[in-house]
């Protein structure tokens, strides 16, 4: 193996969205060795910085679900949704009414004024027990602190909008929604109460092919973590997928080779101390 490429939220971060000094000093030591870290989120660029260590260099990035990928300085893709598939999808939310998040390329987040009822609901009410615990806890901090309220933002550099709901049904409408709708977009889930639309041939796949060619590493070398939906395109593309143990049981049926222990008991330290550090 040459390369590991790890998912952030319920996998290498914990329910505090905090990398633990194991990791971050595990995750060093390999790349001493010769490893290549990637890093595939589907957070944008400027939310990796903000949670990442300053100490902490991965060699390349596949952010907002492969639409922003880099190698170090060099940026391998910059992809941006088009302004009047936006304005349709939040004109379409507005007969389901989700929470929504529009996630630009310069890192803002922001949502139309007019929505913020709908968006209130969401959020002021107890958490379904099915939410996990980091994905809550981001929505929340998120809404009291990044969130921006505008009459008509700028819609030209969107990278991906998020849609959250509490409720597992509406979710499964909203879905049905989107599916019946021929725009070129691609949507992905992280779990079973959320979805993001990002440009159509778009995953976190796509973009580790980008950074597997640019440093001639052939996916069979290549180790994959991560614990959602949106991981499946990068588990599928690796020669060695791994699943989080918290992750949901029908992800971990399609790739068998799960962490002993989960994203709040430093599990991929565990697992790559195993895996990598402690065979060779």
């Amino acid at each position: 193996m040459k390369a590991v490429a790890l998912d952030m939220d319920g996998t290498i971060l914990n329910d505090e969205h905090i990398i633990t000094d194991e990791l971050l000093s595990l995750i060093s030591s390999l790349q001493e060795k010769g490893y290549y870290i990637f890093l595939a989120t589907g957070r944008t660029i400027s939310d990796v910085q903000e949670v990442l260590a300053k100490n902490m260099r991965p060699d390349g990035i596949a952010a907002a679900n492969g639409m922003v990928t880099v190698a170090g300085e060099k940026i391998l893709a910059d992809e941006t949704l088009d302004e009047e598939i936006v304005r349709k999808l939040i004109e379409e939310n507005r007969k389901h009414r989700l929470y929504y998040e529009i996630h630009t390329k310069d890192g803002r987040r922001v949502s139309f004024k007019e929505d913020e009822i709908s968006l209130v609901e969401e959020l002021e009410g107890p958490k379904a027990e099915t939410v996990r615990e980091h994905e809550w806890n981001s929505r929340q901090k998120v809404w009291k602190e990044h969130l921006q309220l505008e009459e008509d933002p700028d819609l030209k550099e969107v990278v991906k909008v998020y849609f959250f709901t509490n409720d597992q049904e509406k979710l499964e409408n909203w879905e049905v929604s989107l599916g019946g709708n021929k725009a070129p977009f691609i949507t992905s889930s992280s779990s079973e109460h959320n979805v993001e639309v990002m440009k159509e041939g778009i995953s976190k796949g796509s973009a580790l092919e980008l950074l597997l060619d640019y440093y001639s590493i052939d996916p069979e070398e290549l180790i994959a973590i991560g614990d959602g939906g949106n991981d499946i395109p990068m588990l599928e593309l690796a020669g060695r997928p791994v699943v989080m143990s918290n992750a949901p049981e029908e992800l971990k049926d399609q790739f068998p080779e799960v962490t002993d222990y989960p994203n709040t008991e430093n599990g991929v330290y565990k697992f790559l101390k195993e895996a990598l550090e402690e065979k060779e």
